[in-house]
């Protein structure tokens, strides 16, 4: 990793609602912006003549939604500088990239805003930062500055290290060399943060220390017969690729059969792990495969998700969440406990920033 001046500063970019900028940040090493712009504008050089833009795209918004958008603007067009570092949270992943800001601002082939980047860290579990730094990161808006909590040398050193050292700072100073934000600035830790997301993190982050190894294939086995699956887990050790085989009907003879491997911890489901599955599943005479993963997977195996829809399942951090949550009520009560959760109410926020 190249060494970084003091005037570094640190920023939150999102890639869309929907996540429908992600493949042109992977692909062609793109940060990409939206808010409705397909035209230059590098005339466009403060947040004023901004505003006035946005009120031009924007007619029928009021004018303290103008002023947000072109301040978020102005800090990915002009205010973020080669060499500035970038924090990107992944939603077609669910997880976080770090990369560089490589260059200037541009006008990208849709027409819409475009910063080129230079990619350090990818595809990084959520868990790897403490929690105060995923507060941060949760923050609704599209494009902000991140300086509390130290996070600029706390990002730094999960570069070199891999891990999130947690704040050991001194007490903060102002000023542009440790993030001061400026009139001109949107601090993620001043704006309203995604409490689902917030809520996700720490399910998850119970998840990863209370069902490790074989606990986290009983978890999934609990899940399936949750959802009406008859199951028998392998005993721990050498599974031959099978961890947990699944059916239907009072004996668990009847179709949908499958079969199941569970892989916890860090490890990351490569390409002979798949072919291994789906070998698993043709031997067994199973209807289909899935795989659970908490470490996720590579970019040649998320490539073929499509390919095998109707044949294997990938389910990675989100997709074991999701389907936890949808049948907790239906699960065992020693798993409850160990993982207990109760619904919230809580206001939805406008994510007007999501225009991007």
């Amino acid at each position: 990793m190249n060494d970084t001046s003091d005037s570094t500063r640190l920023w939150l970019v999102r890639l869309g609602k929907n996540g429908e900028y992600e493949a042109a940040a992977q692909d062609r090493n793109e940060l990409t912006l939206g808010f409705g712009i397909k035209e230059d504008i590098s005339h466009l050089t403060d947040r004023e003549m901004l505003i006035e833009k946005m009120a031009e795209v924007f007619p029928d918004r009021k004018p303290n939604t103008h002023r947000n958008f072109a301040a978020q603007v102005n800090q990915f067009v002009n205010m973020a500088q080669v060499g500035d570092l970038v924090v990107t949270p992944f939603k077609t992943t669910s997880t976080i990239s770090i990369g560089r800001f490589s260059g200037p601002y541009k006008q990208g082939p849709d027409g819409n805003p475009v910063r080129p980047v230079e990619w350090l860290k990818t595809d990084l579990p959520r868990d790897t930062f403490r929690q105060d730094l995923l507060y941060s990161f949760g923050a609704f808006m599209t494009v902000c500055e991140i300086s509390r909590n130290n996070a600029l040398e706390r990002v730094k050193t999960v570069l070199a290290t891999g891990a999130d050292p947690g704040d050991v700072s001194a007490p903060k100073v102002t000023g542009k060399q440790n993030g001061g934000v400026s009139q001109d600035t949107e601090e993620a830790s001043d704006q309203p943060i995604d409490l689902t997301q917030i809520a996700r993190d720490q399910i998850e982050k119970r998840i990863a220390s209370s069902f490790a190894g074989h606990d986290f294939t009983t978890l999934v086995a609990a899940i399936l017969r949750a959802q009406g699956y008859q199951t028998r887990v392998s005993p721990p050790g050498a599974d031959n690729g099978v961890d947990i085989v699944a059916g239907s009907g009072p004996l668990g003879l009847e179709s949908p059969r499958v079969v199941v491997q569970v892989k916890s911890g860090s490890q990351t489901v490569d390409q002979p792990t798949l072919q291994g599955l789906i070998g698993s599943t043709q031997d067994t005479q199973a209807d289909h495969g899935l795989i659970v993963s908490w470490g996720g997977y590579t970019s040649a195996v998320r490539r073929r998700v499509n390919e095998l829809y109707f044949r294997v399942r990938l389910w990675g951090r989100d997709e074991l969440v999701d389907n936890l949550l949808a049948n907790y009520e239906r699960l065992p009560e020693d798993i409850r406990a160990e993982l207990p959760l109760k619904r919230t109410w809580t206001l939805v926020l406008e994510e007007s920033e999501d225009l991007s």
